[in-house]
């Protein structure tokens, strides 16, 4: 089994949003299918993780360059690598091109959990495939330590989470909060940015019947969103915009 795999996606009509592009949320989407796949491949598939290791995965936050728009009917190729295992954190590169044009680069930092104590498990406790190292590269992101503390000035909306937010692991699935940072936008404030930049860290989970606060602070060209359960963060995010 090699360490990357590659997929071939079509952009279509239920994939674009009101600027007839494909969103960020959408676009997580996107390359987390074929991430999942490439997993699934491996034997890291949910059920094989459970039975295997009694863990689970989840990813703990993600980063994106967006060089260009991905548009309806684009017919782009998705490719995705694994680096190393470290001690506690699998890190996994992403590149998304049409034809030999870059489009968008991404890094991801996932991690095991204890099924039954939701608390970290080590890369050696858990199953992991022997790999053929057949990609080596590691794309040049750096993930920011980025905190704010943001006030009740900052405060946008709230969000309960309901049973359709729920994932394999009975939390909120890690692609819904792309849409509850986005939904800190008006359709208007979304048509005028230009985003180069952006990173999520999944900080706790939260499940059905959390009402989350959503705020935003807006740092010169940059977009600071956080998503509250009380006084404990569930998630943040950052967007950098071209100025």
């Amino acid at each position: 089994m090699k360490n990357c795999y590659s997929e071939k996606v079509e952009i279509k009509d239920v994939d674009i949003d009101f600027n007839q592009k494909v969103s960020v949320p959408v676009l997580m989407r996107l390359m987390q299918q074929v991430i999942f796949t490439h997993a699934n491949n491996m034997g890291l598939d949910h059920n094989n993780m459970i039975k295997t290791s009694n863990a689970f995965w989840i990813v703990s936050k993600i980063k994106l360059v967006l060089l260009d728009d991905l548009v309806q009917y684009d017919k782009v190729n998705i490719k995705t690598w694994t680096e190393t295992p470290g001690i506690l954190r699998f890190n996994r590169n992403t590149t998304v091109k049409r034809a030999n044009k870059m489009l968008v680069k991404g890094i991801s930092e996932w991690c095991c959990l204890d099924w039954s104590t939701r608390k970290p498990r080590k890369s050696s406790s858990v199953y992991y495939p022997e790999l053929e190292m057949a990609e080596t590269k590691k794309l040049n992101i750096s993930f920011s330590n980025t905190k704010k503390e943001v006030t009740e000035n900052d405060f946008v909306y709230s969000r309960i989470i309901y049973s359709t937010d729920i994932d394999l692991n009975f939390h909120t699935n890690n692609l819904r909060y792309n849409y509850f940072t986005f939904d800190a936008f008006s359709v208007d404030e979304l048509k005028n940015m230009d985003i180069l930049e952006y990173e999520i860290h999944f900080v706790a989970e939260c499940k059905e019947g959390d009402k989350i606060d959503i705020y935003k602070i807006k740092d010169n060209n940059y977009y600071y969103i956080e998503g509250k359960l009380e006084d404990k963060t569930i998630f943040r995010a950052i967007i950098k915009c071209k100025e």
